[in-house]
Formats: C-alpha cells, sequence, structure tokens
C-alpha cells in the first residue's frame, strides 16, 4: 500500500504552484475545446430548418392532394379512378418524395453535426490531455514513493542511512549544475560521509521538504528526585 501512495503537490510552494497552474490550464484548454465543438455542433444543427421545411413542403402537397383526392366524384367511370391514379402518383412523386427527402437530411445533419464537434475537439484535446495526465500521474506517484521512503526511514528511525541513500542517487542522477548547486564539493560530501546537501537537493528535486527527514527528537532522560 505504501509503493502505491500518490502525493498530488510538492511540498515547495514554486513547485506546487507550477503544477497547479499545468493543472488548471490543462482543465481550461479542454473546457475551451469542448465548448467551441458544441457551439460547431449546435451551429450545424441549425441547418435542420432546411430539412424541416422540405418535409413541411412534401407535408403540404399530400394535404393538397387528399383534399383533391376527397373532391373527386364518385361513380364516374373511369374517369374517377383517373383521377384518383393521378394522386396518387402525385402524392408518390412529390409529397412522399420530399418528406422522405426531409427526413434523410434531418439525419445527415445530426450525423454531420456530431462529426464536425468530434473533429474539432477531440484531437486538440486529447494532443494535450493525454499526456499531461500520464506525466502527472507518474509526478503524483514519483511524489508519493519518496514521502513513503522518507516516512519509513523516519518510523524505523534509520534517517541517517536514508540520507547517505539520498546523497548516492543525487550523485548518480541529479545534473552536474544541480550536482554543484547543492554543494560545492560533492565527491569530498561523499568520501567524508557529510551526506545532508546532496540529500537536501535530491529530496527537493523529488517535490519534498527536506525537513521531512529530520531526525525524531531524542527521548527525555526521568528527572531525578531530589533527596
Amino acid at each position: 500500500m505504501v509503493a502505491g501512495m500518490i502525493k498530488l503537490y510538492p511540498d515547495r510552494t514554486f513547485p506546487a504552484f507550477m503544477r497547479v497552474l499545468g493543472d488548471l490550464t490543462t482543465i481550461a484548454w479542454t473546457v475551451a475545446w469542448a465548448a467551441l465543438g458544441w457551439l460547431i455542433y449546435q451551429t450545424v444543427l441549425g441547418l435542420e430548418v432546411i430539412a424541416d421545411g422540405i418535409t413541411n413542403t412534401g407535408s403540404t402537397f399530400n394535404a393538397w392532394i387528399n383534399s383533391f383526392r376527397g373532391a373527386v366524384p364518385g361513380g364516374i367511370p373511369l374517369l374517377t379512378q383517373f383521377l384518383l391514379d393521378i394522386a396518387d402518383t402525385l402524392q408518390r412523386y412529390s409529397g412522399d418524395t420530399l418528406v422522405s427527402a426531409g427526413h434523410q437530411v434531418h439525419d445527415a445533419i445530426i450525423q454531420l453535426a456530431i462529426v464536425l464537434a468530434l473533429l474539432v475537439a477531440v484531437p486538440p484535446i486529447l494532443l494535450v490531455l493525454v499526456p499531461y495526465a500520464f506525466w502527472r500521474w507518474r509526478d503524483m506517484r514519483e511524489i508519493g514513493a519518496a514521502l513513503a521512503f522518507v516516512r519509513i526511514a523516519s518510523i524505523t528511525g534509520r534517517a541517517d542511512q536514508a540520507r547517505a541513500v539520498l546523497a548516492y542517487r543525487a550523485v548518480s542522477t541529479l545534473s552536474f549544475r544541480q550536482l554543484m548547486s547543492a554543494s560545492a564539493d560533492p565527491v569530498g560530501d561523499i568520501a567524508e560521509r557529510r551526506y545532508d546537501r546532496l540529500a537536501d537537493a535530491m529530496l527537493r528535486r523529488a517535490g519534498l521538504d527536506p525537513g521531512r527527514l529530520a531526525p525524531p527528537p531524542l527521548p527525555e532522560l526521568p528527572a531525578h528526585k531530589g533527596e
């Protein structure tokens, strides 16, 4: 459970501020592109009025044809059936066709709105969010693991040994600029077992306050009662 510890932000103010700023910037970026995608979706959906107009026109034609069909006089051989056939033909090739075309255009507009919104919003969101989220997750786990290391060393009373480990790790992982900034003589510090400066630099690099590895206070000796 200790190995799986995470710590959201470093102890030091400036690194913590930079991570908070990165988090807020990433969230703002995601929200902005999502809002733009939604705006494009709503804009393209506005074209539905064209599809609705086509459908309404077809429905109007069908209403006229139905009125015409109702006005056809009955009981006249050939003429009645001829007029009804004309009405059916007009409905099939005008009203029904327009209604069907209106529904198809309506569905196509919805699909186009979804595709355009996703194409606009998703790529820039993923381009920033995925690598940043991956880096932040590793960063939080790394800081949490460093904190677990420090806590275990402090609890077990092995702070001095932990400083030695951190000092050797600082020599092997820090850049030369960081190493010389931490100590004017890192080789001498290692040789003479002066681990404090290198260990502190490594803890700061890990995002922790060096004071977390302070040795536990010595137990107070019991006071002797006077005779």
